[in-house]
């Protein structure tokens, strides 16, 4: 992964240059290519093109079968090797408030997504606890420390190594494309920037009652997506390195 420079030869972005100098501390400055971007996801939505998941999805809701396809993840990593796999959590928000996690999704490859709906687990699998602290496993995903921090609260875990292996597309992004480390970036942004296409963000999808073991297809295309998403943006970005 590549390192900021700390030299005054860094590249700044045009946009950069010209932020003001009194933006900080205040609203986030929102440069006029994203401010484009974002108008944008409101225009001609009859053609927008969408990413989605065409892969196979392995959906299950108890810890017997977590347990299983868990081993099956764990056959696909050589120990000599690094393996890198998509990440992504949902769960459900009542009155503003955010419950317990729902779903952990892992695409493992362009062809296999796993979703594991664990809110009606009092305790998740050894193994699967092995598998995200697998030293040779980087988990990628969008602000995804903060989803690994809030899986080990809500299950009193220790994921102290998945963490340290966790790779954060938004600085990620910022560090291969030699931009401002404090530059923000959603899963959505990052699709339309890199990818130049768009993330079906459903309002009514994202914020479903994902606490329902009964998903339907719309919301496991949604998540599966996401995982998906995880991981095609890493590899673009490593192919950028």
């Amino acid at each position: 992964m590549a390192s900021n420079s700390n030299d005054d030869s860094r590249f700044v972005p045009t946009w950069m240059q010209d932020l003001p100098s009194n933006t900080q501390n205040k609203t986030r400055f929102v440069p006029s290519w994203m401010q484009n971007m974002e108008s944008n996801k409101t225009q001609n939505n009859h053609s927008i093109r969408y990413i989605e998941f065409h892969g196979k999805v392995v959906y299950c809701t108890q810890a017997t079968y977590l347990a299983a396809y868990t081993v099956d993840i764990m056959d696909l990593i050589d120990d000599k090797k690094i393996h890198y796999f998509g990440f992504d959590m949902e769960w459900p928000v009542l009155n503003g408030k955010s419950l317990k996690t729902a779903l952990i999704q892992i695409c493992v490859n362009h062809t296999l997504c796993y979703i594991f709906h664990v809110y009606l687990l009092q305790k998740l699998p050894n193994v699967f606890q092995n598998l995200l602290n697998t030293p040779n496993v980087r988990w990628s995903g969008v602000c995804i420390k903060n989803d690994f921090l809030k899986l080990s609260r809500d299950f009193n875990i220790d994921l102290s190594v998945a963490i340290s292996n966790i790779i954060d597309l938004a600085t990620y992004t910022n560090q291969v494309l030699n931009f401002e480390s404090n530059l923000r970036w959603s899963m959505a942004d990052l699709v339309q920037y890199l990818l130049k296409k768009h993330v079906n963000k459903d309002v009514q999808i994202r914020m479903g009652n994902w606490n329902n073991t009964n998903l339907n297809e719309k919301q496991l295309m949604y998540a599966a997506t996401d995982a998906y998403i995880s991981l095609i943006l890493f590899e673009h970005l490593k192919n950028l390195e």
